[in-house]
């Protein structure tokens, strides 16, 4: 929910960002507390839940019995349980999910309609929120909680923070907001975890991709030594015999094409085009550029062109 008039503001890269308050309308939080909440998650998600300090937020996946990635989400503690931030269209799936596996634990899955997403970035992003609140989170502690507020850290692709509130810190922060800041909407925030190498999955590219061709294990968000999960055997099995066969990519262009997620991206290959990957995301930045988030067979040459399907328009990979 937002009481902003988060307007459709041009998106910058990071080297270029000014300081911008982002709504993340796009994304949802999934609330879990509980007596087994913490022996709930560690049968359910690739991380191990006994290495997430208090202070710590990690990446992770909920993955189906064939290991493709149901889910990607945004795991930390919270209140008297844990806070799962997870795309929207994803939202309502992933609690039916979990509650297939809640009936014999002391478990409670809660949608939280009471807090507001907000993130922070760009030029002084820290001095402006070190004038909101009184601590701030940082490499050592990138969790910050203080009353019904709290703050996470991130260092990729450049300083940011991403804020839960309730409504009245909401309000409080809206009164100190000036023509200072830009007010834009999630996708800014989702050109910001395409440069930091975070795989963008909703409902349409869910359950298509293993997490090692989504870039996970490079984020540390697999663990193959804490036991049985959804998806470990295939997922461990794939990683000991070397079987995966993609990878995440950043590919840029020109222009103003809007292809639809899970278009097919081609390769060309002596003068013929070859089907090569998915589309997983795409924005349109302020300077005419579009650059696309893909999922590509890690044998691909990174000085090929390539093209989605359906459009005339050629992307090279991104350094």
């Amino acid at each position: 929910m937002s009481l902003f008039n988060f307007s459709e503001n041009a998106i910058y890269s990071s080297i270029q960002l000014p300081l911008a308050l982002i709504s993340l309308e796009k994304w949802s939080v999934i609330y879990i507390d509980g007596s087994d909440s913490k022996k709930f998650l560690q049968n359910q998600l690739t991380i191990d839940i006994n290495d997430l300090e208090k202070t710590q937020h990690k990446i992770c996946a909920y993955c189906n019995l064939n290991g493709k990635v149901y889910s990607t989400m945004l795991l930390f503690h919270y209140r008297k349980g844990y806070a799962c931030i997870i795309k929207k269209s994803l939202f309502d799936l992933q609690i039916k999910e979990f509650k297939k596996y809640i009936i014999f634990l002391k478990v409670k899955i809660h949608q939280l309609d009471d807090v507001f997403l907000l993130g922070l970035s760009g030029k002084d992003a820290r001095l402006f929120l070190s004038k909101q609140f009184i601590n701030i989170p940082n490499n050592s502690t990138p969790v910050v909680s203080h009353k019904k507020t709290t703050i996470l850290w991130f260092s990729n692709p450049c300083e940011r923070f991403l804020l839960v509130l309730s409504l009245q810190d909401f309000l409080l922060l809206k009164q100190k907001i000036n023509e200072k800041i830009v007010l834009n909407n999630s996708k800014q925030w989702i050109l910001l975890d395409i440069e930091a190498g975070y795989p963008i999955i909703g409902k349409t590219m869910s359950q298509k991709f293993l997490p090692q061709s989504i870039n996970l294990d490079k984020l540390q968000a697999i663990s193959l030594n804490k036991g049985c999960y959804y998806g470990q055997e295939i997922i461990a099995q794939v990683f000991y015999k070397n079987l995966n066969k993609h990878s995440l990519y950043l590919l840029s262009s020109k222009g103003s094409i809007n292809p639809k997620i899970g278009s097919i991206i081609k390769v060309k290959i002596l003068k013929k085009w070859f089907r090569i990957g998915y589309l997983l995301a795409i924005v349109h930045l302020y300077s005419n550029e579009i650059w696309i988030q893909a999922v590509l067979n890690k044998s691909v040459n990174i000085k090929n062109i390539f093209r989605i399907s359906g459009f005339k328009t050629i992307f090279l990979i991104k350094n």
